[in-house]
């Protein structure tokens, strides 16, 4: 890196650093993870997130106005140091066995193009304050997807998931899929015999999830 390239990214550091942040509205800040058992013993996860929530974990100051500003190479060590925090904190284990998991991600270029609409909209929709949000809107969240097998079903008792701490509290869901055919003319509907084997009376189980009490 030239001397000029370096003075200049030290000086975007102090613009996110020292600058105060524009405000921004993206209603619910929680982060959510959806953890899903398929057939076959897949596990499927479902993290989403607000990116400017994780990088200011640390009360720091950083703003969207400034990060969807900043050019595709700054962007770059973002997004390298943001797909090195999960590989290194979503820790995946069953009982005291580490499980290695495939990740899906985003590209950087998917990642800055989501983070720039956010702005683009925040900035010139009228009355945004007046729009009602959703618990499923989630139009600006980074998506990251994982998954990987269990041996057996059993395994799923013994399933253990920590996030990374700087996604701060977790909405989490869990769920076991029912599959079934429909056939031609025919309607689906739910019943208990098309429930899991290791299902409870609810198809679907959901916790508040707060990284810091663990």
């Amino acid at each position: 890196m030239t001397f000029y390239k370096l003075k200049t990214w030290l000086f975007a550091l102090f613009l996110i650093v020292f600058v105060a942040p524009c405000t921004y509205a993206h209603g619910i800040s929680t982060a959510t993870a959806k953890i899903e058992m398929r057939p076959g013993n897949l596990i499927e996860l479902k993290i989403q997130f607000n990116l400017i929530d994780l990088l200011n974990h640390n009360e720091k100051k950083y703003s969207l106005p400034l990060i969807a500003s900043l050019s595709e190479e700054k962007f770059g060590l973002f997004y390298k140091e943001i797909v090195k925090l999960f590989k290194q904190n979503l820790i995946i284990k069953i009982a005291d066995q580490p499980i290695n998991s495939n990740a899906r991600l985003p590209t950087q270029a998917q990642m800055f193009a989501l983070l720039k609409r956010e702005f683009i909209e925040t900035k010139f929709s009228k009355n945004q304050q007046n729009i009602p949000y959703t618990f499923s809107d989630r139009r600006f969240y980074q998506v990251f997807y994982f998954d990987f097998r269990l041996k057996n079903p059993q395994d799923l008792e013994k399933l253990f998931i920590q996030f990374p701490q700087q996604l701060g509290t977790i909405y989490t869901t869990f769920t076991q899929s029912s599959n079934q055919e429909i056939h031609q003319g025919d309607s689906w509907k739910y019943s208990l015999r098309h429930s899991p084997k290791q299902a409870q009376k609810a198809a679907t189980m959901s916790h508040s999830y707060d990284q810091k009490s663990h």
